[in-house]
């Protein structure tokens, strides 16, 4: 089995597009949005993408750096046994998922991530 590659999603029409053609999965602290992408001759095939969506409604910059930085570390270490290659991936928070313990927020990406 070939090692997955994790890339951010940065571009609003690529976040657009898979909200509306990806699959919706919510959980109590976040929503995940999944959407597998085609292949383009310029793409590798083992490229899983992330992006995350964190309004200013959840708290300042800094509590939205906290939420960010923990699901970026969950995605991390579940990158090669769980995500799926030529997926892309965005979690939308919310304010629970700042309390959330990071047990339970790692067992609920893994959940909606299968």
């Amino acid at each position: 089995m070939s090692a997955v590659l994790l890339k951010t999603i940065k571009k609003r029409i690529d976040f657009i597009k898979i909200s509306k053609k990806g699959k919706k999965s919510f959980t109590k602290g976040f929503i995940l949005q999944k959407y597998k992408r085609s292949l383009s001759h310029k793409d590798k095939g083992n490229i899983a993408r992330v992006g995350f969506t964190i309004t200013k409604k959840i708290g300042g910059a800094v509590v939205r750096n906290k939420i960010k930085r923990r699901f970026r570390a969950i995605i991390k270490e579940i990158l090669n046994n769980y995500l799926k290659k030529n997926y892309d991936y965005v979690i939308i928070a919310n304010k629970k998922s700042l309390i959330m313990d990071y047990k339970e927020l790692k067992t609920d990406i893994i959940k909606t991530v299968k």
